[in-house]
């Protein structure tokens, strides 16, 4: 009895619950608007109550907006004792230890917060039958939701218990609150930036995955997006019982005079000011090496005033001061700035070996490489609580993307080989190949036979890696991936073939198969050649395959083939059938052609120097354009157009559409018919 009298003070409980129960009451409030009143708002009376399998997707986040908040607030009000000198002092002269007394503040402010998710869910379960409910869910979904409100909202408010304890203001109590609730996912994300700058090769996009899901806060407003396993609820239970711990052991050793101070605790300052300094060093450096890529002065200037900012900010905060200014700040930020400067270095220096790594050939088991490795990755199978209903119906699903076929592995590696010796677009030069090249976005991953992988990323520009890409892109294993081959070897229900302006599908069963079949051929018969040049495709083709079609949260339209000029065996079926005549782009479809000559002398400031209506503006007023009227010389623009690039000594044309659309496109001198060239100047 004493023990429950000491460790339960009826007395402070019920004083608790009296002042602050407005909490619970807001909390109940909003939980009740942000589930089972939408259940009746949310659906369209017009039609049957729709299935869900989590009751998240019927409010989307709007319950996390509350869960966000209230476990906050009742964290600041419970322990705002503990920042005021007077409060603190009354509050530990009262006959109870310290532990009895946090026990109190920890088991009123669970129970204000568990018992309107309680209700809430309570109320869900009762109006699961209900006239006017636009859903339909099971009790499981009930229980899973009210379990997932319940560690979430207990993980907010022992968290801000615990730092509440750990500080002194209750204003910063909050501020750091919700900076710690977002820190992962941003520290994560800048590291991983610094990294993709100074490390060449560097996957930043490959890692990037779900790293926005790191953050609490984020995850939370993401919840119908990625929801929770309850593997993640098991780590946020051991959280909470870590905070539970550490604030029992911390409260022990508080001071009561620490009240009103940042810091409760000295031995946290260091902690303080490297947090706020790398944070500072990490947003500084990163922004000026952006801004001017491969000028390490500009990049080291970044840093140092990062350090400077990040530092002088953590000493305010800290003394509660402008006056920061004595005879050992300098020695002190010294120490700061060499710690955090090898920190940040140390993980890019030469002496990883990471930019010069390639594994060598008898350690790979299976590789991978090309464009779509994000794809191929997203869409692998994944535990029904977790599924990410961005990426359910991927196209990409159930193909694996990695080859063991000797030779494709010998020759990535070699094309590998070139890009480390060469290094192209690294250093100063690390943005002007996007301008002036023809590039190649590859991400290369090598799965070694011990288990583990090597990710790289590089833009390989086509000039001058010829040899390694030729070789890499017309095996049939670069092209199974690249074109996703193994997805025409699905049933599919429909084929559409569309040239923007015309379109038809293809759904007889064996046009389908015919289509399927010269489709594969001409893809795996294409030429380095073929797969870089720039002509533009006469339709694109959609692929409808049965499966997603009868998928509830897909039928996606995979559209990653085109009908390129050089199919001409599948373009001989499509004239034969009578598809091409439906599809194919004819002059009586536009409404006019206007060509003009693309001339070095056009002198166009910075940034619109690739902008062909600036072009086309200067080549009139320079009477280099002509409208082009005869049908017969338009079709052979629509047979010759190109994609369009600001080549000097070539053309290019506008071309209106009768649908409103516009295109800019591209003609080869070389290509032009002599009736066409009669006509330009």
């Amino acid at each position: 009895m004493t023990s429950r009298r000491f460790y339960f003070n009826r007395g402070m409980i019920r004083q608790n619950l009296r002042q602050h129960s407005w909490i619970a009451a807001v909390y109940l409030l909003g939980l009740l608007f942000a589930l089972p009143l939408q259940m009746f708002l949310g659906g369209n009376p017009d039609t049957p109550p729709q299935k869900v399998d989590d009751l998240f997707r019927i409010s989307g986040s709007l319950p996390m907006l509350f869960t966000l908040t209230l476990p906050v607030a009742a964290g600041l009000l419970l322990f705002r004792y503990l920042q005021h000198k007077g409060a603190a002092d009354m509050a530990h002269s009262l006959p109870l230890r310290r532990k009895h007394l946090l026990t109190v503040q920890l088991f009123s402010g669970s129970i204000l917060l568990l018992v309107p998710v309680w209700l809430t869910a309570l109320a869900a379960g009762v109006m699961q039958n209900w006239d006017g409910n636009m859903f339909l869910y099971s009790g499981a979904d009930v229980w899973t939701w009210g379990a997932i409100v319940s560690v979430l909202t207990l993980f907010l408010f022992t968290l801000t218990s615990f730092v509440g304890i750990c500080l002194g203001l209750t204003v910063l109590q909050g501020i750091v609150v919700y900076i710690l609730l977002i820190l992962p996912a941003v520290l994560s994300q800048m590291v991983l930036y610094h990294l993709s700058i100074y490390l060449y090769g560097f996957p930043y996009q490959n890692n990037l995955r779900g790293i926005d899901y790191w953050s609490p806060f984020l995850h939370m407003m993401e919840i119908t997006a990625k929801p929770y396993t309850w593997g993640e609820l098991g780590i946020y239970a051991a959280l909470i019982v870590l905070f539970v711990l550490l604030s029992y052991v911390l409260y022990r050793k508080r001071r009561v005079e620490t009240a009103g101070q940042a810091m409760a605790f000295t031995y946290f300052n260091p902690l303080f000011r490297g947090g706020v300094m790398l944070s500072a060093m990490l947003i500084s450096g990163t922004y000026f090496a952006q801004m001017r890529s491969g000028l390490s002065g500009w990049s080291f200037t970044g840093f140092a005033l990062g350090a400077v900012i990040g530092y002088a900010g953590a000493e305010m905060v800290i003394r509660k001061s402008w006056q920061i200014l004595n005879r050992k700040l300098p020695l002190q930020f010294a120490g700061y700035a060499v710690v955090l400067g090898l920190l940040l270095y140390l993980p890019v220096s030469p002496m990883t070996g990471f930019e010069a790594r390639v594994p060598a050939a008898d350690t790979i088991s299976e590789i991978y490489a090309g464009s779509n490795y994000e794809g191929y990755r997203d869409s692998q199978p994944a535990a029904v609580s977790s599924v990410d209903y961005n990426t359910i119906g991927s196209p990409y699903k159930g193909i694996a993307p990695f080859s063991s076929d000797p030779t494709y592995i010998t020759n990535v590696r070699k094309l590998h080989e070139a890009l480390v010796q060469v290094r192209p677009g690294d250093g100063e030069g690390r943005y002007k190949i996007y301008s002036e090249r023809t590039l190649f976005g590859y991400t290369l991953v090598y799965k070694l036979k011990d288990g583990s992988k090597i990710t790289r990323q590089y833009n390989v520009p086509q000039a001058g890696f010829e040899p390694e890409l030729k070789a890499v892109m017309e095996s049939p294993e670069f092209k199974r991936t690249k074109y996703l081959l193994p997805l025409l070897d699905k049933p599919i229900a429909s084929i559409q073939v569309s040239s923007g302006v015309r379109s038809v599908t293809i759904s007889e069963p064996a046009d389908i198969a015919a289509f399927k079949m010269l489709l594969k051929k001409e893809i795996l018969n294409m030429s380095f050649k073929d797969q870089t040049d720039d002509a533009v495709p006469l339709a694109t083709i959609r692929i409808a395959t049965e499966e997603s079609m009868n998928h509830p949260y897909s039928g996606y339209l995979f559209e990653g083939y085109n009908w390129n000029p050089s199919f001409h065996e599948l373009g001989a079926w499509l004239e034969q059938k009578g598809y091409a005549d439906k599809v194919r782009i004819k002059a009586d479809d536009l409404l006019s052609v206007e060509v003009a000559k693309q001339s070095s002398e056009d002198v166009l400031p910075n940034g619109v120097n690739y902008d062909p209506e600036a072009h086309l503006r200067l080549a009139r007023e320079g009477g280099r354009s002509v409208i082009v009227k005869d049908k017969a010389r338009i079709e052979d623009i629509l047979k010759i157009r190109r994609n369009y690039s600001s080549k000097t000594d070539s053309y290019f044309a506008l071309v209106k559409f009768k649908n409103g659309n516009g295109e800019y496109y591209r003609l080869n001198a070389s290509e032009m018919t002599p009736e066409l060239k009669s006509l330009l100047p």
